[in-house]
C-alpha cells in the first residue's frame, strides 16, 4: 500500500501509477479524503480567465472559507492591488483573518451560506448589483463529508447570480489549491483515503512524503489506542517511510498499535534539491529546476522510484492491453518513451515546452434541462474552516 501526498511531481506520480497497473498488489492511497468531481477541470481549478484584468474590472469579491494571505499569496496581492484602487468590496464567509485589506465577514457557518443561496440574506443584493463579482473558494471544502452537497450549492449560487445579475458577464466559481501539485493529483485521479482496512489487508505500508500530523492518520491512531480495532490483530508487517524528516514518535505509535515489526526509512531530497513538473492552481504546467545541490547521500523521489523499478524484472507495462481497452500503449521502442504528459496517454521522449502542446482545453458541455427534479443535497451545519 503506497500512501501519497499532493507534493510529489508528475513524473513520480505517473511512474507509481504504471507500477500499480502492472502489479495489482500495489495500491495507491492518499493521506486525507477528498471528494472531488474531476469530470471538468473547472470544478477544482481557478478559471483561466481569472487574471489581473478581470479582477480590475470587478468591484465585489466573495471569499468562501478561504484565507488567501497564506493559501495563495499571488491572489491576495492581486486583490490588495484592486482594493487600494478603491470601489472594491470583499465579502467573506469564514474565520476572522487579516488579509492585508478590510473585508465584510458574514459568519463561519454553513447556515449563512444556505440563507444566501435561498435569497434570504441582505448580501444577495450586493452580489446581484455588483459589477462582475468574483467567487473564490478553496480545496478544503473537498475534505468535508458533505462536499458534493456544498459544491452543488455553490454552483446554484453562481447560477442564480448569472440569472439575476445586472452585468452580462458570465460568473464562475474559482477553486484555489494550496498544495504544490494538488491540481496534478486531481487531474490524474481521485485516490481513496487510507483506512484501517489498508493496514489490515496489506503486507506493508509505504508512506511517500507523508506527514503523520494529518487528521486522518491521527484518527486512526486514536481509535487504535481506544481498542476500536482490537479484533484486527496481524503480524509480520513492515513500514517504509520516505521523507526528509524522521518523525520518531508517530512512527513508534504506528509500529506499536498496528504491529509493524520492520521499519525502513528512505531519506530524500528537499524541495529545492529536486527538479520536477507540477500543475499549479490555474492548470498551467510548471517545470521546477534544482537550485541547491544535496550535501548528503540522499536521493530524489524520482531516483528512488526508478530504483524500485530496477528490482522488478521483466517489466513490459507500456505494451499492456487491459480488459477495458481504454489504456493501450503501442510503442515499438518503450525505453525511449519514459514520460507521459498530462495523463492523456501520450508517450514522449522528454519533457519540454513543445510536449505540452498536446493539451486540449476542456470546454463546458451543454446539457439540456430534463423534467426531473434534482436530488436533495445534504449539508452539515458546521463551521467551514479555522
Amino acid at each position: 500500500m503506497i500512501c501519497l501526498t499532493e507534493n510529489i511531481s508528475l513524473e513520480v506520480l505517473s511512474l507509481l501509477y504504471l507500477l500499480s497497473r502492472k502489479y495489482s498488489f500495489f495500491k495507491l492511497r492518499q493521506s486525507e479524503p477528498r471528494n472531488v468531481n474531476i469530470d471538468i477541470d473547472q470544478n477544482y481549478l481557478l478559471n483561466f480567465d481569472l487574471n489581473t484584468s478581470k479582477i480590475l474590472s470587478s468591484d465585489t469579491c466573495f471569499l468562501i472559507g478561504i484565507n488567501p494571505r497564506y493559501e495563495g499569496s499571488p491572489l491576495n496581492l492581486a486583490l490588495r492591488t484592486r482594493y487600494l484602487k478603491g470601489n472594491f468590496k470583499v465579502i467573506q464567509i469564514g474565520s476572522l483573518s487579516n488579509n492585508t485589506f478590510s473585508t465584510h465577514n458574514i459568519s463561519n457557518n454553513v447556515k449563512s451560506l444556505k440563507s444566501l443561496i435561498e435569497g434570504n440574506s441582505l448580501f444577495c443584493q450586493e452580489l446581484v448589483t455588483a459589477l462582475n463579482p468574483i467567487l473564490i473558494s478553496n480545496s478544503e471544502i473537498f475534505k468535508r463529508k458533505d462536499s458534493f452537497g456544498l459544491t452543488n450549492s455553490l454552483k446554484l449560487l453562481v447560477k442564480y447570480i448569472n440569472t439575476y445579475s445586472y452585468s452580462k458577464a458570465v460568473k464562475q466559481l474559482n477553486i484555489l489549491n494550496a498544495g504544490l501539485n494538488e491540481s496534478g493529483v486531481n487531474t490524474f485521479n481521485v485516490l481513496k483515503a487510507i483506512r484501517n482496512l489498508d493496514f489490515k489487508n496489506s503486507q506493508g505500508i509505504y508512506f511517500l512524503n507523508n506527514s503523520f500530523n494529518t487528521y486522518n492518520v491521527k484518527k486512526l491512531l486514536n481509535l487504535k489506542l481506544l481498542n476500536f480495532f482490537q479484533h484486527n490483530e496481524s503480524t509480520n508487517k513492515f513500514l517504509i517511510t520516505q521523507n526528509h524528516t524522521l518523525e520518531t514518535k508517530r512512527i513508534a505509535l504506528l509500529k506499536k498499535n498496528f504491529h509493524l515489526e520492520n521499519q525502513i526509512h528512505l531519506p530524500n531530497n528537499v524541495l529545492f534539491e529536486t527538479s520536477g513538473t507540477y500543475i499549479d492552481t490555474n492548470g498551467k504546467v510548471n517545470n521546477m529546476t534544482k537550485v541547491v545541490t544535496s550535501l548528503n547521500q540522499t536521493k530524489s523521489d524520482w531516483q528512488i522510484t526508478r530504483k524500485i523499478f530496477s528490482y522488478c524484472k521483466k517489466i513490459f507495462y507500456i505494451s499492456n492491453i487491459f480488459q477495458s481497452g481504454k489504456l493501450v500503449f503501442n510503442a515499438n521502442t518503450p525505453h525511449s518513451f519514459r514520460n507521459y504528459i498530462g495523463f492523456q496517454h501520450y508517450a514522449t521522449s522528454n519533457l519540454n515546452d513543445l510536449a505540452f502542446q498536446l493539451f486540449k482545453k476542456i470546454k463546458k458541455p451543454t446539457v439540456k434541462c430534463l423534467g426531473f427534479k434534482p436530488k436533495r443535497n445534504k449539508l452539515f451545519s458546521s463551521q467551514l474552516k479555522f
